[in-house]
């Protein structure tokens, strides 16, 4: 049998192993780009609507703070003294009376105007 054809010596000088190796290296990183890619695309939009509902309520809540009769700061205490009479004593709110910031009327049980009264 002869020498084979002068075509068909396309490895002369080259590692097939090695060329394979390069090869599957480079479709592990396209393939890792692309996955990347893809959970870009899946997750922006979920982004585009977080950004869009802390936008809308950082404009609803400052909206609220301009409507009030108070000031910002005694408002934000106001909406803190809501859960009971401890958070109300916690921000300084407590005893309150009605018309005042934080004065709810679930916290006057007697339903005199005052709120959280002091322990007898």
């Amino acid at each position: 049998m002869g020498a084979l054809p002068k075509s068909w010596r396309i490895y002369e000088g080259r590692d097939p192993d090695e060329e394979a190796r390069r090869l599957r290296s480079r479709f592990q990183t396209i393939s890792r780009r692309y996955e990347w890619a893809l959970r870009w695309r899946r997750l922006a939009p979920w982004l585009r609507i977080s950004a869009v509902a802390g936008v809308g309520a950082f404009v609803i809540t400052c909206a609220l703070l301009s409507l009030s009769p108070w000031p910002p700061l005694a408002m934000l205490r106001h909406l803190a003294a809501f859960p009971n009479c401890m958070a109300a004593r916690a921000v300084g709110l407590a005893p309150s009376y009605r018309g005042q910031p934080g004065y709810w009327a679930s916290h006057d049980e007697d339903g005199n105007g005052r709120s959280c009264e002091p322990w007898p």
